[in-house]
């Protein structure tokens, strides 16, 4: 039996009250889910009796899949390179998805593992890179400053959005401008450090994939009386 004003959904679920109108196609239409997956998570529920007000648990993306919220200039090849997977994979874990007509605000399910094309010699690629960029930062006294002051470090920080133009940090509530896409990637935790503010201004010193610190400047911002 239902508690139609509480429900308690398990991890990476949330719950949904059922409004005037709705069926539970138009629900997982709307929530970019499927019937069968609802069901699946609310045993016992009728999808031919709804009731307005009952509150339903909507799965936000099957294991092994992370869930990603399109944000304005958003492609679903950005969202495939962001991510190391396949536009294929993506379609795949997402049908009826339209890739030439996606929504901000949309829901995507992104594969965790798997779907990435196979690129010849890229891992030697990388290898290469990374042997170049450890020389540049035994040479640079700024990067031997930071990783002397935070490289021991156990606090992370998500990148919560990453595009050809700009990055978001979820320790900071601004995005800030700049081409970071491969030195850091969408979802992935990175250690940082957090200066004390001063004159209302902060920074925050995040690692990239290749283990070279990036300062970020923002201005805090002051709550509204």
């Amino acid at each position: 039996m239902f508690n139609y004003n509480y429900r308690q959904c398990p991890a990476e679920h949330y719950p949904y009250t059922v409004q005037p109108g709705d069926t539970l196609n138009l629900i997982a239409f709307r929530l970019e889910s499927s019937v069968m997956r609802i069901l699946t998570t609310n045993p016992g529920l009728d999808p031919n009796n709804l009731q307005i007000g009952q509150v339903i648990c909507i799965p936000s993306c099957p294991p092994n899949h992370v869930s990603r919220i399109i944000e304005r200039g958003d492609t679903l090849y950005q969202i495939a390179q962001d991510y190391g997977v396949s536009v294929a994979s993506i379609l795949e874990a997402n049908p009826g998805v339209d890739p030439n007509s996606l929504r901000v605000g949309q829901r995507l399910c992104i594969p965790q593992f798997g779907g990435a094309p196979d690129v010849t010699g890229l891992r030697e690629t990388i290898t290469a890179m990374q042997s170049d960029i450890n020389m540049l930062k035994a040479d640079n006294n700024v990067q031997q400053t930071h990783e002397s002051n935070y490289g021991s470090s156990t606090q992370t920080t998500r990148v919560t959005s990453v595009t050809p133009r700009e990055i978001r940090f979820e320790v900071a509530p601004v995005t800030f401008a700049g081409a970071f896409r491969g030195h850091f990637t969408a979802g992935r935790r990175y250690p940082y450090y957090q200066d004390a503010s001063m004159g209302g201004r902060r920074t925050i010193t995040v690692k990239d994939n290749f283990g070279v610190w990036h300062s970020f400047n923002y201005r805090e911002q002051t709550p509204q009386a």
